[in-house]
């Protein structure tokens, strides 16, 4: 059992592009931190400390909310933007009294929110009805956060851009899975799916809120992660399936694929910076385990052979050393044909060793628990 997740501070550094920050906000890297998890098969939100104790949990449920999937913090961590698939909507979450502030209707099968760099703007990509082919968008919400309010803005519907019909016959049903941006925000990269046949990559302009270019499934075979490396000059994305692994690595400015590998396993899904900057991890869903990306050489350094059983989304410790990756349930809400798992919950990875810790399990037992997103909130 992990006795404490603190340690030795090395050195003290920033916490911007490595961990999607705004450019005025620094965060020490001996800071202290929040582990937050979502179970979105019993609809909560589960807080712990560095010490992997529960500090609070988040009956997102008891708010109407279903299937909770993706949470990101402002560039400050004052609030939480909760994506849910079951309700299509976005739950947004003062970080500081755990207090649900609003809840805002974006579209069927919401699947992930993020803030913007500045934090003026929510983006949210919608993966749509299953009943209605291409109607997969991208929803702006304007956030004022002193405010807090929150409310549609603009919508995005990715088939209907002239951009887009230019290019519609190299596409199936269009979905929007995951994106970043650049670090001005002036660019959103969405990956495309769920499925990956249906995958394929979109650049929007987020001041036009139009399509710059898009990328089709058989140019990128892209359906999950994305991230823009810490110096803001490239945008990992990925993709996965039954059989396959593998990303790329974009220039956000001329959109040139500069790399490009597999992941060495089976379903590459979730993929984040390592805050001090010095890798990137993927993990494989289908294969449990993962690679270790340089973020510079884009060459693959090392592998991580073990997250515990079907790895969704990771985060780290603001310190660099410990790893927190999501562990699917044995009755899957979302993709139930490639996320069977064992131990919901969220394993703990030493960054070093890139040896499991700890596997921590907050509803042992309960077959309905099945956790994806997880997110780690720096405190002041």
């Amino acid at each position: 059992m992990l006795q404490r997740l603190t340690g030795k501070t090395v050195s003290l550094g920033l916490l911007t592009a490595a961990l999607g920050l705004g450019p005025q906000v620094a965060f020490a890297d001996d800071a202290a931190y929040e582990i937050w998890a979502l179970d979105q098969g019993t609809h909560k939100a589960h807080v712990y400390n560095q010490d992997l104790k529960e500090v609070a949990r988040i009956n997102l449920g008891a708010h109407g909310v279903r299937v909770p999937h993706m949470v990101e913090f402002s560039s400050d961590h004052r609030y939480a933007a909760v994506a849910n698939v079951g309700t299509g909507n976005v739950a947004v979450i003062r970080t500081e009294d755990y207090r649900v502030v609003d809840i805002i209707e974006t579209g069927p099968r919401t699947h992930m929110a993020g803030f913007t760099p500045d934090d003026s703007a929510i983006l949210v990509d919608v993966i749509g009805s299953p009943d209605v082919e291409r109607d997969g968008m991208v929803v702006e919400l304007s956030a004022d956060l002193d405010a807090e309010e929150f409310r549609v803005s603009r919508e995005l519907i990715i088939a209907n851009d002239p951009v887009f019909e230019e290019r519609a016959d190299d596409f199936n049903d269009v979905a929007a899975i995951c994106h970043d941006t650049t670090a001005d925000g002036g660019r959103a990269f969405v990956t495309l799916g769920p499925a990956l046949d249906d995958g394929g990559l979109v650049v929007v302009d987020t001041e036009s809120m139009t399509l710059d270019e898009v990328f089709s499934p058989n140019e990128l075979q892209t359906n999950c992660g994305t991230m823009l490396t810490p110096d803001g000059e490239h945008m990992i994305v990925n993709g996965g399936g039954p059989q396959t692994g593998i990303w790329y690595a974009l220039d956000v400015e001329t959109l040139e694929v500069v790399a490009s590998n597999v992941s060495q396993g089976i379903d590459a899904h979730g993929v984040r910076n390592v805050p001090n900057g010095e890798a990137i991890w993927m993990v494989n869903r289908g294969s449990s385990d993962g690679v270790v990306i340089d973020p510079e050489s884009f060459e693959i350094t090392a592998s991580i052979p073990d997250t515990g059983p079907t790895p969704d989304i990771l985060d780290f410790s603001p310190d660099s050393r410990y790893a927190f990756i999501t562990l699917r349930g044995p009755n899957p809400v979302s993709m139930p044909h490639m996320a069977e798992g064992e131990t919901p919950g969220f394993s703990v990875l030493d960054v070093e060793t890139r040896e499991i810790v700890d596997i921590v399990e907050p509803a042992r037992g309960n077959p309905d628990s099945d956790f994806h997103g997880i997110a780690v909130r720096v405190l002041d």
